[in-house]
């Protein structure tokens, strides 16, 4: 089975070499299906992408993503990741086992006019030295071009298989970054008073950034700044001449956005009345994921044409983030989360040591990827129609 395959050698972001070749191997015997792989044909090393052209038409493209995390596995399985300190926590494999299947399933369908664009991409979970993962790589290197249009699949655990959730608009957050550093004087340990401590200075700063979210902005705007890194001293008695800090801030809009950079500012400027300074660095992360009303009417009509059982939750899938946003900005585009949790799920959430998901699934993703792409070409040819064209 191609997921427990993928589960079994997981690989990081931009290492993912083996994958990318089982992949390109799998996509080779495909019948019609045109397979790119590699950085010059891709935009990245481990990057592949197939291409199955029936005839003249649209393009669609269908993203699924190839990497794993650094998280050592806690789950018995046969299928267990073989490699210590890797783990595909976050579904990937099953990612790309779906859209392999959707492959499958495509390349036998002869009811289209159009092309099928396979993305299969490394690092979504991590970026590289330039602050990039995977999907920029891939667009700049012309990967969208010519697309109509663009859907993906993400897992989720927190719902078991007969449920999806499905909005329209914003439904992942921005992801950005920030890493300061505040700077004293120091000193020693028992005369703090002849020197500036700037542990004491941010003790000060934690509560003005824990404040932004809940008393500087509009409880109705989604929100969150999170500090996920403190380091400073090394002794006991030695009170340190520097604190360094590294947190991150999600968003759903640009001026949102905008307000949390300015107020966090603010924050850390109020070590300067205390003797102290500060720097600090605010990184732009992947954009927030925008599900466009088209592509959501498209995986919307294939649901209730081929599951009309499933029940459809429209609501935000939170604050994380999904570099698939960078896709949905070039093109209209929606992103899906599929149920596929245990019933008891404690603990097994996305990026947990014992992530796991009802391998029943698969079929039911492969198909839905398939069949949202003949919708769009349906609803293409319905436009074309309608317009005389």
């Amino acid at each position: 089975m191609w997921r427990r395959h993928f589960h079994q050698y997981p690989e990081r972001s931009f290492q993912e070499e083996n994958t990318a070749a089982f992949v390109e191997k799998e996509l080779r015997n495909i019948q019609g299906m045109e397979v790119f792989a590699g950085k010059e044909e891709t935009g990245l090393k481990t990057g592949v992408a197939g291409i199955l052209r029936k005839g003249s038409g649209p393009t669609i493209a269908l993203r699924a993503d190839m990497d794993a995390l650094p998280i050592q596995e806690e789950n018995k399985t046969s299928y267990r990741s073989v490699y210590d300190g890797i783990m595909h926590a976050c579904g990937h494999d099953a990612h790309t086992a779906m859209l392999l299947g959707a492959a499958r399933l495509l390349s036998e369908e002869e009811t289209f006019q159009g092309t099928v664009k396979f993305i299969f991409q490394p690092a979504e979970e991590m970026t590289d030295r330039k602050g990039k993962s995977g999907a920029p790589y891939m667009i700049n290197h012309g990967m969208l071009e010519d697309v109509s249009m663009a859907f993906a699949l993400h897992m989720d655990p927190e719902y078991r298989p007969g449920t999806v959730r499905l909005h329209q608009g914003p439904s992942m957050a921005n992801v950005d970054t920030f890493q300061a550093e505040i700077g004293g004087t120091g000193g020693h340990g028992a005369y703090p008073h002849l020197g500036t401590d700037p542990l004491w200075m941010l003790s000060f700063v934690i509560q003005a950034v824990q404040g932004i979210t809940s008393r500087k902005t509009s409880p109705l705007v989604p929100s969150v700044i999170s500090i996920g890194e403190v380091k400073a001293g090394s002794s006991t008695n030695v009170i340190p001449d520097q604190v360094t800090i590294q947190g991150t801030i999600r968003s759903y809009d640009q001026d949102t956005r905008r307000h949390l950079e300015e107020e966090l500012k603010q924050a850390f400027s109020v070590v300067e009345a205390m003797g102290g300074s500060y720097q600090l660095h605010v990184e732009k992360g992947e954009p927030a994921l925008f599900n466009d009303e088209t592509a959501v009417y498209m995986f919307d009509k294939t649901m209730q044409d081929i599951f009309p059982g499933f029940s459809i939750i429209r609501e935000p899938y939170g604050l994380g983030g999904e570099d698939f946003g960078y896709m949905a900005e070039e093109v209209p585009a929606a992103m899906l989360f599929l149920g596929a949790g245990f019933e008891n799920n404690h603990q097994r959430g996305l990026h947990m040591p014992r992530f796991d998901l009802q391998e029943d699934i698969l079929p039911v993703g492969a198909s839905l990827l398939a069949g949202t792409a003949l919708q769009f070409f349906q609803h293409y040819v319905k436009h074309e129609e309608g317009s005389g064209k």
